[in-house]
């Protein structure tokens, strides 16, 4: 006797709309496409979504601990230190020894660091005009205020 079928949880709906998630993750996917097509052409071109999300936008004046970070992104500890290491291969961050735990790292900005965060809020402004463009922008206002306000009800800081 045969189970249940499989449903395809990304399928349209009985009216055809793709469900929300599919098109929220494929939002995603399309802006970081343009942005790292734009990032390619940069002084930075191995930087990431993922590198600027998770890390730099934790970055500021002084030195985070790393294990701090990744409590804030909500990502693990090993993903975390990948990005850190590629970072810091690339010149963007520096790691030192936490002076009151043996144990934990400081991740600081260096002086491209900066820069890189420069770069990445330019081209997130870039890509935000160009999509009022395109779309228009009263469709673009209406869907920032509609994830504001889906994103005000997580209870963790998003990235």
């Amino acid at each position: 006797m045969a189970g249940p079928q499989p449903i395809d949880v990304c399928a349209a709906d009985d009216a055809g709309r793709a469900p929300l998630p599919r098109l929220l993750a494929e939002a995603e996917a399309v802006f970081a496409i343009e942005f790292d097509r734009r990032m390619r052409t940069s002084e930075f071109p191995s930087l990431s979504l993922a590198h600027a999300r998770n890390v730099l936008r934790q970055l500021g004046d002084e030195p985070r601990r790393a294990s701090d970070i990744a409590t804030d992104c909500g990502v693990s500890k090993q993903a975390l230190s990948q990005q850190i290491a590629h970072l810091e291969q690339t010149g963007l961050v520096r790691i030192v020894p936490d002076p009151t735990d043996a144990r934990a790292r400081l991740v600081t900005l260096t002086e491209a660091g900066i820069r890189a965060q420069h770069l990445v809020r330019t081209l997130f402004v870039e890509i935000e005009r160009d999509w009022a463009g395109e779309f228009g922008e009263d469709d673009l206002a209406a869907l920032r205020r509609v994830l504001q306000a889906l994103s005000g009800r997580r209870r963790v800081k998003p990235c």
